[in-house]
């Protein structure tokens, strides 16, 4: 049985426009339009990553810049879409040659403090927001601070806007305090789009229990990410799915999805690229999971956040 896959997380157009490769077909990233089409991918988050240290508004053009870059290669084949409305959406997941974009951005700190920049970014078609990467911004404050000061009272607005907007607030990366004062504040679901379980293995990009209870109580979805230092362990797919099912048993099946942080981590073996999803699925099969709590996982759960917003 063949299984469609919605992945929430990849850093392959930062990786693929800063080392000067192409999208169509490369041997180093693990995502290209021709990897793609070979896996059973349908809809692939790309996100828009620029490197925390470069100060606004360059960073903000730089992200543009990226923006610009996607729409290019949705122009120049007829395998890609863009998906700005369910109209995108529905157009495909009913055609199967078609891979679908969601563009996201990793990292408020590209707004500054600018709400209009939410606003602008929204009509360019960006779906998704993750709030920080790691560090403070002026937004909120990242997993990595060594104090932990929430949402600001700007980032309490750009939540709103967000919500208003119809854009997908993604938590993964933000401080424990952030996590709550979003979930005080956001008429949403909101999504984890490339995080694991602390439970399983201790890290501060992890999620603790509480945590993915949260999430999973207003019909949100965590994205399973393949980086082996959040896998831990023995750094392999059983590993990857001792994490689904700690998710499983505390959230349960509906709040769980692919987010492989492709090209912006070390991922576990034998992933070697996004062709290789299937050995995820395999473990699945052998661990006696039937195939519509699979098919949740693969694309179900996420398709179904998607018509929220779409």
């Amino acid at each position: 049985m063949q299984y469609k896959i919605i992945d929430s997380h990849c850093d392959t157009i930062t990786r693929i426009e800063d080392n000067n490769l192409s999208f169509y077909d490369n041997d180093i990233t693990h995502i290209t339009l021709n990897k793609l089409l070979k896996s059973n991918v349908k809809i692939q988050f790309m996100a828009v990553y620029i490197d925390y240290t470069i100060p606004f508004p360059d960073s903000y053009f730089k992200a543009i810049g990226y923006i610009n870059k996607l729409y290019e290669y949705e122009k120049n084949t007829n395998n890609l879409k863009i998906i700005k409305n369910k109209s995108d959406l529905d157009y495909v997941m009913n055609n199967d040659n078609i891979i679908g974009i969601i563009i996201s951005i990793e990292g408020a700190h590209i707004i500054d403090d600018h709400i209009e920049i939410t606003k602008s970014l929204n009509l360019l078609g960006v779906k998704s927001l993750t709030l920080t990467w790691n560090y403070k911004n002026k937004v909120a404050c990242g997993t990595m601070e060594s104090i932990d000061s929430g949402l600001t009272d700007f980032g309490k607005s750009v939540i709103n806007n967000m919500n208003n907007m119809n854009m997908i607030i993604d938590v993964s990366h933000s401080s424990y305090k952030t996590f709550y004062d979003v979930l005080k504040l956001t008429k949403q679901p909101i999504i984890a789009s490339h995080s694991l379980s602390n439970y399983i293995n201790e890290h501060k990009r992890n999620l603790t229990d509480d945590q993915i209870r949260a999430i999973s109580n207003i019909n949100g979805v965590i994205g399973i990410n393949f980086y082996e230092e959040f896998v831990g362990k023995n750094k392999n797919i059983p590993s990857l799915v001792d994490h689904i099912e700690r998710i499983v048993n505390i959230g349960g099946y509906k709040c769980i999805g692919f987010g492989s942080d492709f090209d912006g981590c070390k991922v576990i073996n034998p992933l070697k690229d996004c062709t290789y999803l299937y050995l995820i699925i395999d473990e699945l099969l052998k661990r006696n999971y039937k195939n519509d709590f699979i098919e949740k996982i693969c694309y179900k759960n996420y398709l179904d956040l998607l018509s929220k917003f779409y």
